[in-house]
Formats: C-alpha cells, structure tokens, sequence
C-alpha cells in the first residue's frame, strides 16, 4: 500500500510541497494508526503519498480511521512536514476540518495581544474563549505563563468569568488552540533587582533542598543559597544551619535575567538566630 516511488517527477513534485500550505487527495489506504492519501497535483508516473497520523485526522475522539474516513474519499489537509528521503508527505485533516476556526487562526500572530475570556480554571492551565473565535474554547494560558510571581492555584491569579488580556505566544491548526501568556503584559518583579548585586536584605527560607536554600527576598523573587554561602567553612546539609520559615539576612551575588535565577549568599552577614512562627 505504501510502495515507494523513485522518479525525478516525484523529487520535483516534493520539493514544491511547503509546510504549512493546504493541499488534496484521495484516500488510498485506511489503517489502524494512519490514514493514506494520494496527493493531488502529481501528474505521475506513479503517485504522491501523504500520511495522516491518527491524532492528525480530526479532533474528535475515535476509535479506527474507518469511522471518519474511507477508500477513495477527497480530504483537505495542511501540510506537517516533507520526508523526501522516504518521499513522503505527513499532513494533517485536523488542521482543515473547521474552515471557519482556521480562518480565526490564521488571521492571528504571534507577539500580539487578544483579549478573552476565562472559560475554566485547572490545575494544568486556564482555558480562555477569545473574543471573535468561532463556537469553541481556543485560547489555552500554560501554568508558566499565568504570573511571574508564584501561587499554589492558577485559580489564586485568575477565576472563570474573568476578562483578561495575553499576548499569543503559540497558535497551533492541529490542535486548534492558542496560546498565550500573561506575564509580557505584566511587571517582572526580578527587574528591580538586575543592578542590586551587593545589597544586604532580608528573607524567608521556602525551601531545602540538599545543596542549599531558596529564600523569598521579595514577592515572586526567590533566590538561591548554595551550601557554600551560608558560611566559610561549607556545610553538607542546609537543614543544619536554616529550617524553613526562617527569616534570614543575605546578600544579593548575582542576577540573571536570562535563567531567572538569584544567587544569595549568608556568610559573615550577622543573624538574628530567631525562627519566625
């Protein structure tokens, strides 16, 4: 069913297929994980091969290609990707089955912002309807991308019914859905601190893990005490200098906005010696 071709035609025809355009064929086999069409435009010998995989055919829930598809049906698909040393193409039905959503989709870009509304909060993520896509929830906010300040819930940053504004980081045909992200549209909390390295304050450790502390410095701003920095001798366990819920003074070593990270440092800094309740 799959037979391979070798032909300059077929090389020639393949390399005029681009990712991401709309092409048509003909169902030519109907297997259990993948559906296969021969596409249109190839004017032989032979014929061109595009593969839908079984997520790619639509984005229902089904059990076996047949219930959807069958020999000799014509289907609209989006290009996924060329593999011209297999000579085969790998497209996607799923991408096409809405024109109305596609059309939403491609008007979109990444880097913009759209506003929407919160349909329902998870623990995995927040599922937003934006405003002007067709009858269905499109817009999805990863837990990532909901603050940059740290919660429990994504429910403790936003609730169902909501308005919010995000800007569109990702728009997926296949899948139907957008993503996007609230913290651009938001002040990063680590950028007061880019030019502070040097600056002795105080914070409250949140955590032990076995080479260090990390030591909330200010609200969203967590930062790193290695098991060098608590003082000049190292210690091979922070759980004997710190426990947490301790409130702490350290010094600002390093910011890096890049990787996000804060190192802090507690050697020769006086403490308090009190645990805070």
């Amino acid at each position: 069913m799959t037979e391979p071709l070798s032909s300059e035609p077929l090389k020639a025809f393949l390399n005029t297929v681009r990712a991401g355009e709309v092409r048509t064929g003909r169902v030519i086999g109907v297997e259990d994980r993948e559906v296969l069409v021969e596409l249109d435009g190839f004017p032989g010998p032979g014929r061109a091969v595009g593969c839908i995989p079984h997520g790619d055919l639509t984005r229902e829930a089904i059990g076996h290609p047949s219930e959807v598809v069958s020999i000799g049906q014509q289907l609209t698909f989006e290009v996924i990707g060329v593999d011209r040393q297999q000579e085969r193409v790998w497209v996607s039905a799923a991408a096409c089955e809405d024109p109305a959503l596609r059309a939403f989709l491609l008007d979109l870009r990444r880097g913009a912002t759209h506003q929407g509304q919160v349909l329902s909060v998870h623990s995995f993520g927040v599922f937003v309807n934006l405003d002007g896509e067709p009858d269905q929830c499109t817009g999805f906010i990863r837990l990532p991308e909901l603050s940059w300040r740290s919660f429990d819930h994504p429910a403790d940053v936003v609730t169902a019914g909501q308005r919010v504004v995000g800007e569109i980081i990702g728009i997926d045909t296949r899948r139907g859905q957008v993503q996007l992200s609230l913290k651009p549209l938001q002040e990063d909390p680590l950028l007061p601190f880019a030019d502070q390295a040097g600056l002795v304050t105080t914070g409250r450790v949140t955590k032990l893990i076995p080479f260090g502390a990390f030591v909330r410095i200010a609200d969203g701003i967590e930062g790193l005490v290695h098991n060098t920095e608590f003082r000049d001798e190292p210690v091979e366990d922070p759980g004997q200098i710190v426990s947490e819920g301790d409130e702490i003074t350290v010094r600002i070593v390093e910011v890096d906005l890049v990787r996000r990270r804060v190192a802090l440092s507690a050697r020769n800094l006086p403490q308090s010696g009190k645990r805070s309740v």
